[in-house]
């Protein structure tokens, strides 16, 4: 399972530059490699352009974190506007046995064990399926796991879709029995999904939850 990141938005509520907003002294994006570096290296780093992955990698190698830790993909279509554009820039580098583990950059309280049944339910389903968690209210697409095996039906549905929403591409990969749904519940910790997008959202995380980000507790 090879593990990506999605830092290509602006982050516009949060000042711009998602990515590289400190959170506890460290960049955003600093928590989420670190997770998914002890779950598999190298990290793969969807961004739009180069400047966005210079200035990231800046950051990154200022923490000392090593150059051949991280991948970074830059976006196929960045015309096109959204985290579909990342998935497929992805998922189009390799081979349909594979599969990514997707996070967003804004979520530095994923849990380890959540990533490791995520990957699990892939390896069992043989990376044939999209798999991502459904409350009661709404779909959590992030973390999840995105095959490249659906690369095709991903590519087609965002170069014809006049909406290319996740959740426009989550129906019509239902309606092909290509996607599994994962149901919330409370064995599921809600600290996975939980975004950084203004700066109310980042200090009420810094609050709430610094001691276990210092600790590597989660």
């Amino acid at each position: 399972m090879k593990p990506l990141i999605l830092a290509g938005g602006k982050g516009n509520r949060l000042g711009g530059k998602k990515a590289t907003v400190l959170l506890l002294e460290k960049p955003l994006i600093y928590w989420v490699f670190q997770k998914l570096k002890n779950f598999s290296s190298p990290v793969y780093i969807s961004v739009k352009n180069k400047i966005q992955e210079d200035e990231i990698k800046g950051e990154l190698i200022k923490e000392k974190i090593k150059i051949d830790e991280m991948v970074f993909i830059r976006d196929l279509y960045p015309e096109i506007e959204g985290p579909l554009c990342g998935i497929i820039s992805a998922l189009k580098l390799f081979p349909e046995k594979e599969a990514f583990l997707v996070v967003a950059v804004d979520q530095p309280l994923i849990n380890k064990s959540f990533l490791e049944y995520l990957s699990t339910l892939s390896y069992i389903f043989c990376n044939q399926f999209l798999i991502v968690c459904k409350g009661e209210e709404k779909i959590r697409p992030f973390p999840g796991v995105y095959p490249c095996s659906l690369k095709e039906e991903i590519e087609n549905f965002l170069l014809t879709s006049p909406k290319r929403s996740l959740f426009r591409l989550f129906q019509y990969l239902n309606a092909n029995q290509r996607i599994l749904f994962i149901k919330k519940d409370d064995k599921i910790g809600y600290e996975n999904f939980i975004n950084i997008n203004t700066p109310e959202e980042l200090k009420r995380v810094e609050l709430c939850f610094s001691q276990k980000l210092k600790t590597h507790k989660m």
